[in-house]
């Protein structure tokens, strides 16, 4: 019988292949008694965790050092949550209670875990998963319990766990075909790790005790579905939709290089999101026109200092570089609501999304932004960048971020370093208000980021990361369209420039009510971005500008879907599924 099991598509792709089911460690008693001497157990405790720390310092050194970025900062992390004083003394301290040192390791992790928790902070809660990650490699360490090992797989695979350790998949090699998790979230490490190394992945999927380990597995990382339990016959169909994704892929693969324009000619610039340096290569193979989005916020987690001007005029600058007239955007530190930074030590708040982030953090703590200017500016010398301020609410805040900007300059030049002196500004349009007053905000700055994901939540009142209100969060609400509308017509009466990004960009629903609207500027994440060249291609932007008017005046996102349905042609959704 046909299992069929539905998650969250966080890496896309389609594959059929074979389970390995990864069966974790038990977990460890909490109550196990301490069999010796305490002060012998203290000493072991603290000479594995020593010798582990060392062997994660040394694997995140050599990922640094081949520029993967993202594997290098998750074995960093790791490494300092092993080696926090907080976490050590509660495991010391359970020892000298009389309880054995990996039971101590459990009840230390589990306190810390709580904690986190009860916080109810979204990034909190992937930091308190990472904890139990750390914690079971430590507890792997002390009983002789020998790691999961994904490094020397023989056989292609799709992985399937119930809760897979970050720390697992980084060390896999090319033989992980997929992987299918029963927890996990968009913002997870797992997730951002499948899609940085290209694996078609789905998470949160509930219960996949069903899936067997050597099972014949269809995962759909398209539609968010995975099939279990297959005939022959569904094989051979699994098969034949895994290959037509292919020949989709190497149709589409024909597009790198090419400019991107509608059907009449009008030239629509498709960007791409980064977190880091590391796939620059990739975004001049693919042919994006250069970085939309650069999530400047990832060089501040995992750290307990802050990255100083020199560490980022180096990161910044070697993008630059490398991308030569393509252009940069450099958003400034958005962290706060359900991005949390040690470093920064923001404590707990019972709305965070609505709280102390981004750009009210930077205004408040200035030298934290005019070190990022100054870094940003001085990268500007050696390529195309431009430096964008997000969550801004009101003129107030811009004026005041404008101010810094200025300090910054000044300070340039009192060092006598080159720095690019007419830097294009620009701000995120992520809050109702910024959408509202966007003719204003359009005379002081040179354009526009649309931030769909927060834009959504705010104007809809529904948190993007609660489930239970998700049918609320649709980012083709027609009162999101309506604020689209009014940003995207404040910018066009300037001829000043106004792009989108987030989930909406690559959406093949709302892209072309995104051109209608008069949008010329889309940034998504590098894997979308022949997709929606493609897709750019098949579509006419005259016809669109009606398809936009008609879709703002209707009553739901339902009636808005089922417009845009009915008014492409098959030959347009056929790239979609």
């Amino acid at each position: 019988m046909v299992m069929l099991l539905r998650g969250i598509s966080v890496s896309v792709g389609k594959v059929v292949g074979k389970a390995i089911v990864l069966q974790d460690m038990p977990e460890y008693s909490p109550e196990e008694k301490l069999q010796g001497d305490p002060e012998q157990a203290v000493r072991q405790m603290y000479g594995t965790v020593e010798n582990l720390n060392d062997e994660m310092v040394l694997v995140s050194e050599k990922y640094a050092q081949a520029g993967k970025k993202v594997k290098a900062e998750m074995f960093r992390m790791q490494a300092v949550m092993l080696t926090d004083k907080i976490f050590t003394g509660s495991i010391e301290q359970n020892i000298r209670a009389g309880y054995s040192v990996p039971a101590s390791v459990a009840r230390a992790s589990s306190e810390q875990q709580k904690a986190l928790l009860s916080l109810n902070n979204p990034m909190l809660m992937e930091r308190a998963q990472d904890l139990k990650d750390v914690s079971k490699r430590l507890i792997r360490r002390l009983t002789g319990y020998s790691d999961m090992d994904l490094s020397d797989l023989q056989e292609e695979a799709i992985l399937v766990s119930d809760d897979l350790p970050p720390s697992v998949l980084i060390n896999a090699n090319d033989m992980v075909k997929g992987l299918i998790m029963a927890k996990g979230s968009q913002t997870s490490h797992v997730a951002i790790l499948a899609a940085n190394m290209g694996i078609p992945a789905v998470v949160g999927c509930g219960d996949v005790g069903g899936i067997k380990d050597g099972q014949t597995v269809f995962l759909n990382a398209v539609s968010g579905e995975i099939q279990s339990g297959l005939t022959e016959e569904c094989i051979r169909k699994a098969m034949e939709e895994c290959e037509k994704n292919r020949e989709k892929c190497d149709l589409l693969n024909t597009l790198r290089g090419t400019v991107p324009a509608t059907r009449d000619g009008t030239k629509i610039n498709v960007f791409t999101n980064i977190i880091d340096a590391s796939m620059t290569d990739k975004i001049i193979e693919y042919g994006a026109d250069g970085v939309g989005l650069f999530r400047t916020e990832f060089l501040y987690m995992n750290r307990k200092t802050f990255p100083g001007e020199d560490e980022q005029f180096a990161i910044y600058q070697s993008v630059a570089k490398k991308l030569a007239n393509r252009s940069v955007t450099i958003r400034t530190m958005d962290v706060g609501a359900d991005k949390a930074a040690d470093c920064l030590d923001l404590g707990h708040e019972a709305n965070p999304a609505l709280g102390y982030r981004a750009i009210r953090i930077c205004i408040d703590r200035t030298e934290i932004l005019k070190t990022q200017l100054c870094a940003a500016l001085r990268a500007g010398a050696s390529g195309n960048v431009k430096i964008m301020f997000p969550m801004i609410a009101s003129v107030d805040e811009l004026e005041r971020a404008l101010s810094v900007l200025e300090e910054a300059k000044r300070e340039l030049r009192k060092r006598n370093l080159p720095f690019q002196e007419e830097t294009p500004i620009g701000i995120m349009i992520e809050t109702p208000s910024a959408a509202i007053l966007a003719q204003k905000f359009i005379q002081k700055v040179d354009f526009f980021s649309i931030g769909s994901n927060d834009l959504t939540q705010y104007t809809l009142a529904a948190d993007r990361l609660n489930g239970k209100v998700a049918y609320l969060y649709d980012h083709l609400n027609p009162a999101v369209l309506w604020l689209i509308q009014r940003t995207s017509d404040a910018v066009n009466g300037c001829n000043k420039t106004c792009s989108v990004c987030g989930e909406m960009a690559r959406d093949p629903t709302a892209l072309p009510i995104l051109i209608g609207m008069g949008i010329k500027n889309i940034s998504v994440n590098l894997p979308s971005v022949l997709l929606v060249k493609k897709l750019i291609g098949l579509l006419d932007r005259d016809l669109l500008s009606e398809l936009a008017e008609k879709a703002v005046c209707l009553d739901t996102a339902a009636q808005v879907r089922d417009l845009v349905r009915s008014s492409l042609p098959d030959q347009y959704w056929d790239w979609c599924s």
